[in-house]
C-alpha cells in the first residue's frame, strides 16, 4: 500500500446497464499525461464474474485518447511476469533465473511446507549452486521444475473432478467451469477452448475445441452427472439411448447443422474466426463407475452406429485425464533422467 489506495473498493452497474465496473487507479499524472486503468467485471450464469481491464491514456496538451482493453486471461499473464520480474530484479547480477513461488508449490506438489522449506534450503546451498552452476543447462533445469508443478496441477485438477463427483454435485455450470479452465482433459487432439460459444441464434454450445491438427472446431456438450446413458430394454432385450441422451444428441444435431451451414455460407463478422468444416460433438453425461463389462460394450456399440456424435460419461473423462497424466509423468520423467544427468535427484 502507497497510502493513496482507498481502503474499500466500490463494484457498481453502469448507468447504461451495461458491464458493471470498479473504481479508476490512476497510474500515472503528470502535466503531460494521465494513464488511468478501469476494470469490469463479465457477469456469467452461476459463476464468479470475469475480470478485464480499460486502459486509457490521455494526452493534457491535446486531450486526444488512447484505450487498450486486456481481457481476464491477459491480466493473468501479465500479473504472473510482474511478480518473477520483480523476484528477477531484486538480484544484483544479470543472468538466467528460475523464479519458484513456494507456497503454490506446496499446494500443486501435496507436499509438506517443511518439504518446501527443504528444497528453499536446497537451493540456497553453496554447494549445490556451485554444481548448477558448473553443470546445469539453465533451461533444461527450469523445464524440469515447470514438469513438476505441471503434474501437480493436473493431478489436482483430477481430484478436484472427483471430489465434484463423489460429492453428487449435479448442476452442468459446475463440470462447465472445470472443463473450461481445464480444456487439457480433451488430449493432446485440441489447442484450446474458444471463449465465443454462440455459434447461431438461439444456439450456444457448452464448448467449442480446436483441433491441434486442423485448426477445425469441435463441440462438446455436458449434461448432468446424475442422468441416465443408456438403458435396458427387457422385452426386445436391447439397450437404447436414455430420454436425456436422445435429447442431448438431438440437441446436437442441430448445432453441427448449424456449423455446417456456417462453414459453406460464412459465419457472423464476430465470429468468422471459427470454422467448423464436418465438425463432431461430444457429449458427456451420467455416470459409469459401476457398470458392468456388458453395459460398456453396449454403449461402445451405440456409440459406433453414430456418425459424428460420440457419448461419454464422466466416469469415462476422468480414466481419460488419468491416462494423459500417466503419459505426461512418463515423459517427463524419460526428459529428466536424459537430459539432467541425475542432477536433480542427486
Amino acid at each position: 500500500m502507497t497510502g493513496n489506495e482507498p481502503a474499500y473498493y466500490d463494484r457498481r452497474p453502469a448507468a447504461s446497464g451495461a458491464l458493471p465496473y470498479g473504481d479508476r487507479l490512476v497510474v500515472r499524472d503528470t502535466t503531460r499525461v494521465l494513464i488511468e486503468a478501469i476494470p469490469f467485471f463479465i457477469p456469467h450464469a452461476n459463476s464468479a464474474a470475469e475480470l478485464s481491464m480499460k486502459l486509457v491514456r490521455t494526452d493534457r496538451k491535446s486531450g486526444e485518447q488512447t484505450e487498450m482493453t486486456l481481457n481476464s486471461a491477459d491480466l493473468y499473464a501479465l500479473k504472473r511476469h510482474i511478480g518473477q520480474s520483480l523476484v528477477v530484479a531484486e538480484q544484483p547480477d544479470d543472468g538466467q533465473y528460475i523464479v519458484l513461488q513456494t507456497d503454490r508449490l506446496a499446494a500443486q506438489l501435496d507436499i509438506s511446507d517443511d518439504a518446501v522449506g527443504a528444497i528453499g534450503a536446497a537451493l540456497e546451498s553453496r554447494h549445490l549452486a556451485a554444481r548448477i552452476a558448473r553443470d546445469a543447462n539453465p533451461q533444461v533445469l527450469a523445464e524440469a521444475f515447470s514438469a513438476v508443478v505441471r503434474i501437480g496441477e493436473l493431478r489436482s485438477a483430477i481430484t478436484e473432478l472427483q471430489e465434484h463427483l463423489s460429492e453428487g454435485r449435479n448442476r452442468e455450470d459446475v463440470y462447465q467451469d472445470w472443463c473450461e479452465r481445464h480444456s487439457w482433459a480433451f488430449g493432446n487432439a485440441y489447442v484450446a477452448r474458444d471463449d465465443q460459444r454462440v455459434i447461431g441464434i438461439g444456439d450456444q454450445v457448452d464448448l467449442l475445441m480446436q483441433s491441434t491438427a486442423s485448426g477445425l472446431r469441435d463441440v462438446y456438450e455436458l449434461k448432468r452427472p446424475n442422468m441416465d446413458v443408456i438403458l435396458y430394454d427387457d422385452g426386445h432385450h436391447n439397450w437404447y439411448w436414455s430420454a436425456h441422451t436422445a435429447k442431448a444428441i438431438g440437441q446436437c444435431h442441430r448445432y453441427l447443422d448449424t456449423l455446417h451451414r456456417a462453414a459453406e455460407n460464412g459465419l457472423h463478422p464476430a465470429r468468422r474466426d471459427i470454422v467448423a468444416y464436418h465438425p463432431r460433438a461430444v457429449i458427456i453425461i451420467g455416470r459409469s463407475n459401476d457398470w458392468d463389462a456388458e453395459k460398456l460394450r453396449a454403449l461402445h456399440g451405440l456409440n459406433s452406429r453414430m456418425h459424428g456424435i460420440t457419448v461419454m460419461t464422466y466416469d469415462q473423462l476422468v480414466s481419460q485425464c488419468h491416462v494423459l497424466l500417466d503419459h505426461v509423468s512418463d515423459s517427463a520423467s524419460r526428459s529428466s533422467g536424459a537430459e539432467s544427468g541425475g542432477l536433480l535427484s542427486a
